[in-house]
Parts: structure tokens; C-alpha cells; sequence
């Protein structure tokens, strides 16, 4: 059940990242894409909790954990021309911080890296915590490997752009896999 689950929220994270709305422009639609991750979420979590602890996590994944942009990070450091507006949540500011005092390049490379971990691992503390699931955090620490690990898989093979849309960007393929790593920490 967990393997369905997982392919059933690398559907689900594709989708939230506009990979199926080319043909049908409603399934572009924000407010029914939230909707229906939030329900998801709420469904799986409500077995291991009370319903409104249940809806809180829900609410929390959805608007802490992947509804937060993330821009030119998911390029993993190709980009030359990212700036501090970039990187616009607050634990770039002790990132930045740690970078100036070894005095390395901020806003590229291994930086992305770090404030990738950041951006997903960050979040899901709560619902470790209240869930007392380690697992939680396994998924938000397997986003910099997911994202990065893509960005080499095309560079390596960069006969894989020619997949179908959904699935042919480095940034596409992340997605998949990250939901399906989702689904099944979630499961």
C-alpha cells in the first residue's frame, strides 16, 4: 500500500508543480490543487490522530512544506545570476552567516544544497514531533539528494529532455520522485 500511496503523491506533487495542466487549464487551478493535497494529507494523518490534530498537519505539509516557492534553488547552483531576493525565507540569514565566516560564494553550488535541506527539512519538524515519525524528517532531509541527484541524471544523459513533458526537466523528475518519496513516508 505504501508504494501505491507513493506513486499516488508523485502524481500529486507533479501536478502542484504544473505538470499536467497544458491540456486542461482548470487542473492549473491553485486553489483545487490545495484542496486536494490538503484532503490527501488530512485522509492519511487522520488514522494516527485526532481529526483537528489531523487537519492542523494537514494545513501545516501543505502550506509550510510545499506550497513555500522555491525559485532558482531547484536550478542547484547553475544559475550565476541569483541574488539575496532569491533566497527569501529567514534560515538563509544563519546560512548566509555560516558562508561568510568560511568565506565561501553564497547563492550557488553547495549553497543550494544547503538551503534546499533547509527549505523541506525545516518544516517538517512538527510533524515529527507531534507524530513522534522520525520519517517526516527523512523526507525533508531526501530533498537536496532528489533535486541535485536530477540536475546529474540530465547532465549525464541529457537525452532524457526528450521525455514527455511531465517528466523532462530535471526540476519535473524531482518532483516525482521526491512525491513518491513523500507518499510513502507519509504511508
Amino acid at each position: 500500500m505504501s508504494i501505491i500511496n507513493g506513486m499516488l503523491w508523485a502524481l500529486l506533487r507533479r501536478w502542484y508543480g504544473g505538470g499536467f495542466d497544458d491540456k486542461y487549464k482548470w487542473l492549473g487551478n491553485r486553489g483545487l490543487q490545495t484542496a486536494v493535497m490538503i484532503t490527501a494529507i488530512f485522509i492519511a494523518l487522520i488514522d494516527r490522530t485526532i481529526w483537528w490534530a489531523a487537519l492542523l498537519l494537514a494545513l501545516w505539509i501543505q502550506f509550510e512544506f510545499w506550497s513555500r516557492a522555491v525559485g532558482e534553488i531547484l536550478d542547484c547552483g547553475r544559475s550565476r545570476v541569483q541574488t539575496v531576493e532569491s533566497y527569501d525565507r529567514w534560515f538563509r540569514i544563519p546560512l548566509d552567516w555560516v558562508y561568510d565566516k568560511l568565506s565561501l560564494p553564497k547563492y550557488s553550488g553547495g549553497y543550494d544544497w544547503w538551503y534546499t535541506w533547509l527549505r523541506y527539512g525545516v518544516p517538517m519538524i512538527v510533524p515529527a514531533a507531534v507524530l513522534a515519525d522520525i520519517s517526516f524528517m527523512l523526507i525533508g532531509l531526501a530533498s537536496a539528494p532528489v533535486y541535485f541527484g536530477c540536475w546529474r541524471l540530465f547532465e549525464k544523459f541529457p537525452q532524457m529532455s526528450a521525455w514527455p513533458k511531465w517528466c523532462n526537466e530535471p526540476k519535473n523528475l524531482a518532483e516525482l520522485i521526491f512525491g513518491f518519496i513523500f507518499g510513502v513516508g507519509l504511508w
